[in-house]
C-alpha cells in the first residue's frame, strides 16, 4: 500500500523558482550537453525520459574532486560548470554535478525542485551538504541524482513512504521522521535497510549550495580535499578510486581493490575516468620508474 506522497510547489512557483539561477539553456547547448551523455534522439517529458537522461548521466559524467585536490576553485556558476563538465568532459562533485543536471532539467521543461539532503551514512548528524532534485510527473513526484559518489538508485524514485523500490541492483524506500523529514533508505543484497540520506521539502537554488563548496575545499573535515576519488558507475556496478585503492564494485560491495601509487593513479585517472589529472600529482614519477 502507497503511503503518504509529497506535494511539491506548484509549477509557476517551481518554473518562477529555477528562474533566478539564470536563463534556459539554449537549443545548442541542451543538445550539446545530451551528446556528452550519448543521448542523440529527443527526450519526452516522462518518468521514461527522466529514467534515461538520469543512467546516462551516472554511465558517461564521473564523481570527481580533481579541482579540489589541485587547489583551483571550484564555482557554481552555470557558464562555468557548462564549460567544466560538457565542453571540458570533466565530471564534478555532488553540488556540481547536480546544479548542471538541474539547469538541464528545467531548460527541457521538467518541472524540477531542488532540495539540500543530510547524508546519514554513516551515522552522524553533519549539515545538509547535497543536492537532491525532485520532478513532478503524471504519476507523482520522483527524485532523482547524477551526483553520488557510491552506489545509489540508478532509476528515479517515487517520493512516496513505504514504496519498495528497485533498480535492479539494490532496493529503496523512502519514509518519513520527524526530524529529518524524507528520509531515503538502501538494501543491498544480503544486509539490511540503511538510511542513507534525508531532507525537507525546502525550495533551494543555486547559490543555496555555496556553502557546501566552501566545506569541501577549505573544511579540515572535508573527506574531498585530501586525496583524488573519482568513482563512475558501469552497467555491472562501480569503478573508484577510494583513499589510494582501487575498487570494483558490485551492487554497492566491493569485488576487488588494488592499492595504488601515485603515478598509477594518474593512469587511472586518463585511462578509466577520462579526466584530466593535472596539477593532483605535480611530482609524481612516471608508472613503472
Amino acid at each position: 500500500m502507497m503511503g503518504k506522497t509529497a506535494a511539491l510547489p506548484e509549477r509557476r512557483g517551481t518554473m518562477e523558482l529555477n528562474a533566478r539561477n539564470g536563463p534556459k539553456m539554449t537549443e545548442e547547448q541542451i543538445t550539446a550537453y545530451l551528446a556528452r551523455i550519448g543521448i542523440s534522439s529527443p527526450v519526452p517529458l516522462t518518468l521514461e525520459g527522466l529514467g534515461k537522461l538520469q543512467m546516462a548521466h551516472r554511465l558517461t559524467v564521473p564523481f570527481e574532486n580533481l579541482d579540489i585536490v589541485a587547489g583551483r576553485p571550484l564555482s557554481l556558476e552555470l557558464p562555468h560548470l557548462y564549460d567544466k563538465i560538457v565542453r571540458r568532459r570533466q565530471g564534478g562533485v555532488c553540488a556540481e554535478l547536480n546544479t548542471l543536471y538541474n539547469w538541464l532539467l528545467y531548460s527541457l521543461g521538467f518541472q524540477v525542485t531542488s532540495y539540500n539532503a543530510r547524508m546519514l551514512s554513516p551515522d552522524t548528524y553533519l549539515f545538509r551538504r547535497h543536492r537532491i532534485l525532485a520532478v513532478r510527473l503524471a504519476g507523482g513526484t520522483y527524485t532523482t541524482d547524477v551526483g553520488f559518489a557510491t552506489e545509489n538508485a540508478r532509476v528515479p524514485l517515487l517520493l512516496a513512504e513505504g514504496v519498495v523500490q528497485r533498480d535492479g541492483h539494490c532496493t529503496y524506500r523512502y519514509q518519513q521522521e520527524e526530524f529529518y523529514g524524507w528520509v531515503q533508505c538502501q538494501r543491498r543484497p544480503g544486509h539490511d535497510w540503511e538510511r542513507i540520506q534525508a531532507f525537507t521539502l525546502e525550495p533551494q537554488i543555486d547559490r543555496d549550495f555555496d556553502p557546501v563548496l566552501f566545506f569541501f575545499e577549505k573544511s579540515p573535515a572535508s573527506n574531498m580535499n585530501q586525496f583524488p576519488r573519482p568513482s563512475l558507475y558501469t552497467p555491472e556496478g562501480m569503478l573508484a578510486l577510494r583513499r589510494h585503492v582501487f575498487q570494483v564494485e558490485r551492487q554497492g560491495l566491493v569485488v576487488q581493490a588494488t592499492p595504488t601509487t601515485p603515478a598509477e593513479e594518474l593512469r587511472l585517472i586518463r585511462e578509466v575516468f577520462h579526466l584530466d589529472p593535472a596539477g593532483i600529482y605535480e611530482d609524481a614519477p612516471a608508472e613503472g620508474k
